[in-house]
């Protein structure tokens, strides 16, 4: 009995000691993070991410501006690339076209999954972008949600399964069909979204994550 529980003692230290949370409180105002490599995607400007005064805290902000439609920014965490993987971000939109949420299984802007929490249209979509084509996997609408609140978002990609979450509750599952390979995660938004981002989580599945690369700015 104290073996196992001693055993269970260790996972559960393993899996904390796995999870990185940036809160963005110690990053200058007026900067982008650190720790992030910011790209975008049909156009958008990459160079719209800033640390911005929130409350008592901080947050990091997208200023949105007129772009082309589908065009998007990317902030890529670069601590590390992950085979299973679960990320969370709480956001707030605040102007624009109010979509914003996470990327993952990034290896560049044209080949990426992303779930986007869309305000305007009161939905949540999961894409799969392939050597810049977007192909649409999952969608929930009608979610009557209010367009000036925060809420949180969070994926997990695990033995093969993507899951993706608002406000805790589970919205779809999907069969992940390409193979486990290492790669970025990060924040993902449209190019004329202005939004506000807070608490990013990323919490290795595997235990195994490499060595932190950052990736090549686009």
């Amino acid at each position: 009995m104290f073996l196992l529980a001693l055993s269970l003692f260790f996972q559960v230290t393993s899996a904390a000691q796995s999870a990185v949370v940036r809160t963005f409180d110690d990053d200058k105002i007026g900067a982008p993070p650190a720790g992030f490599a910011m790209a975008a995607g049909r156009e958008a400007p990459a160079d719209l991410w800033t640390v911005k005064r929130e409350g008592s805290g901080r947050v990091l902000s997208h200023e949105g501006k007129a772009a082309p439609a589908d065009s998007f920014a990317v902030a890529i965490f670069s601590g590390g690339q992950y085979s299973d993987v679960e990320v969370s971000v709480r956001l707030k939109a605040t102007g624009g076209g109010r979509a914003a949420g996470l990327v993952w299984k990034y290896q560049d802007p044209n080949n990426h999954y992303s779930a986007q929490l869309d305000l305007v249209r009161q939905e949540v979509v999961m894409y799969r972008v392939a050597a810049g084509n977007r192909i649409r996997l999952e969608r929930e609408d009608d979610l009557e949600l209010d367009p000036d609140a925060w809420y949180s978002m969070k994926i997990r990609q695990e033995d093969g399964q993507i899951r993706v979450y608002l406000g805790g509750i589970r919205l779809f599952s999907e069969r992940d069909r390409l193979p486990r390979t290492p790669s970025n995660v990060g924040i993902w938004v449209a190019g004329d979204s202005t939004v506000m981002f807070d608490d990013f989580r990323v919490e290795d599945r595997m235990g195994d994550a490499p060595a932190p690369r950052t990736p090549a700015k686009q």
